[in-house]
């Protein structure tokens, strides 16, 4: 388990912890636009769509962090944190769904 990792590129969170894997632009959209920086231009709903993306990949990664601490809390004995972190990681599961059907129609258009 990690406590403090880092984060590149991203200044959403209010707290003070970062990810050690790297997100990219070219994640989103499938191709690096620092490379064609003049040639490259995307629509506001594009970018909206690889933000999204983006979203319900690292949402998903959050998810499995903490369904992992969970584990952690139930090793070390408890087992009521264990299942309220789990029911917040259900609930987390939950609200990423609705971002993934928004995508999904995002994508379709």
């Amino acid at each position: 388990m990690h406590l403090d990792h880092d984060h590149v590129g991203h200044s959403h969170h209010d707290h003070a912890h970062t990810h050690d894997h790297d997100h990219t632009h070219e994640e989103s959209c499938g191709h690096d636009c620092g490379s064609c920086a003049s040639q490259c231009e995307h629509t506001p709903m594009e970018e909206l769509q690889a933000l999204m993306k983006y979203m319900v990949g690292h949402n998903a990664a959050h998810a499995k962090e903490l369904a992992d601490l969970a584990v952690q809390l139930d090793k070390a004995g408890d087992h009521t944190a264990y299942e309220q972190v789990m029911a917040a990681v259900s609930d987390f599961e939950k609200g990423n769904m609705r971002l993934s059907v928004v995508l999904s129609a995002m994508e379709i258009k």
